[in-house]
């Protein structure tokens, strides 16, 4: 389609959309709220035109349909609703750094970023995405996009951040955007819907039905009995060093898995620690995108996967590890929208409901890069990947803890996890970090060890 079709009123909700919908807490808090956002950086090398860069943002919010959408959720069924193109708002700000080295110029970089992913983009006020500059000086700057959660994810944030940066090259006089063909979102929830009555979705609820019998999240206990109250959520940031993270890929290759199930697996042994159970369910977070027409589309794709994985036979690191390896291989290969997987199972989500409980989640970071290093007229756009600084009040997630470790091309590991501080005191989750880093060292050292080596460590 192009993008100057109108759109069609009405349009379906895809499974995911209906998922947040299980959540909603009104326009104010939760996955509506205006702090459930999602959020990336770039240093931007070169002279930024903020009149063409304010154009360019326009142009982007008419390619991408789902950045000006809105879920209304008052009729039944609920509906999608795409609004007509505006263009986004664009905040200026001054940096300080103008005789700053490098260094504390990235520092400062990475201390706006923390603040701009603190603030807000209300589902109630269109587009869905906003910017914001700023500037050490008239050769080096750092832009901020944050779109809200329900009609972006962190994958969609690189598909914006590459046609962003062709589209202001155009406005700043470098020819046509070279962007390839693309669907929209509404466009995915429509074929959606058509899938869900296929074969082989009906094969996998019924793989699901029977894998996820008698199972539930695993959780961690909270500081605090949890309330009604609105959440205020904090991130944990650490660094894995690149000794571990050396071992950890070793590991992987040698017993021909990814690096990813390597980590789970040491997550999975952090988890029977703190439980003291060999039967886990541990949800992961995937780009849900199986369907390669969508490959270039924005909206929120993001999947929940439970991941079941049984301890009980392991005795080793290696076993764990592809024990886990075959859990990974098999339940990826029944993916299926998360709200499928809690109809065949709804047993599995009750540690939300519990107040003295908080689902973790874990996940590893694989997206594309969008502008990566690359001139774009005449600016270079860097990615902000390397986040290190933890803060006190960020960015909403729908509940629980999310863990997520991302390999860093300086080949060590960098990871975050968010929480509630309401229900958890920082140092827990620290304690946590610092447990987990320390299970891994152990495990990948000598994978061959007993379990008792690594539990006493």
């Amino acid at each position: 389609m192009t993008v100057s079709e109108p759109a069609p009123r009405g349009a379906p909700l895809s499974t995911n959309q209906h998922f947040l919908c299980m959540f909603d807490k009104g326009p104010d808090q939760g996955v509506f709220g205006p702090r459930h956002i999602v959020a990336s950086g770039w240093r931007i090398t070169g002279p930024v035109d903020s009149e063409a860069l304010r154009a360019a943002l326009g142009d982007l919010v008419v390619r991408h349909e789902s950045l000006r959408t809105s879920i209304i959720r008052d009729v039944e069924p609920p509906y999608q609703q795409v609004h007509p193109p505006s263009t986004p708002e664009l905040t200026e700000h001054e940096l300080t750094g103008a005789g700053a080295g490098a260094e504390e110029r990235e520092t400062a970089a990475h201390e706006f970023l923390n603040r701009i992913e603190a603030g807000r983009c209300p589902s109630t006020e269109q587009p869905l995405i906003r910017a914001a500059l700023g500037r050490f000086d008239d050769q080096d700057a750092v832009l901020v996009l944050y779109a809200h959660h329900t009609v972006s994810d962190s994958w969609s944030l690189q598909i914006v951040i590459r046609d962003l940066a062709q589209l202001y090259a155009a406005r700043r006089g470098a020819g046509e955007a070279d962007l390839p063909e693309m669907a929209q979102y509404r466009e995915y929830a429509e074929w959606q819907q058509e899938y869900l009555t296929s074969a082989p979705v009906a094969k996998a609820r019924a793989y699901w039905r029977d894998k996820l019998a008698g199972a539930q999240f695993a959780s961690l206990p909270t500081d605090r009995t949890r309330t009604d109250a609105t959440g205020v959520y904090s991130v944990h940031r650490f660094l894995i060093d690149r000794e571990i993270t050396s071992a950890t890929q070793s590991v992987a290759k040698q017993l021909r898995s990814s690096p990813f199930m390597v980590l789970l697996a040491a997550f999975n042994l952090l988890t029977h620690e703190i439980s003291g159970a060999t039967d886990l369910t541990v949800p992961t977070i995937t780009s849900g995108r199986s369907n390669p027409t969508f490959a270039e589309t924005v909206g929120p794709f993001f999947n929940f996967m439970p991941l079941r994985t049984d301890l009980s036979t392991c005795r080793t690191f290696r076993e764990l590890v592809t024990k886990t390896r075959g859990t990974c291989l098999e339940m990826y290969s029944y993916e299926v929208p998360f709200g499928e997987i809690v109809a065949e199972a709804p047993a599995v989500v009750a540690p939300f409901g519990d107040l003295t409980q908080a689902v973790q989640a874990f996940q590893c970071f694989q997206f594309p890069v969008g502008a990566e290093g690359a001139p774009v007229g005449d600016i270079r756009i860097a990615e902000l990947r390397r986040r290190l600084l933890s803060d006190p009040d960020t960015s909403d997630i729908p509940d629980g803890v999310v863990w997520a470790l991302d390999i860093d091309p300086e080949g060590d590991i960098v990871g975050s996890v968010r929480f509630n501080s309401n229900d958890f005191d920082a140092a827990t989750l620290e304690g946590l970090v610092t447990r987990y880093i320390e299970l891994l060292r152990v495990a990948v050292a000598d994978m061959d060890a007993p379990f008792g080596t690594q539990l006493a460590a």
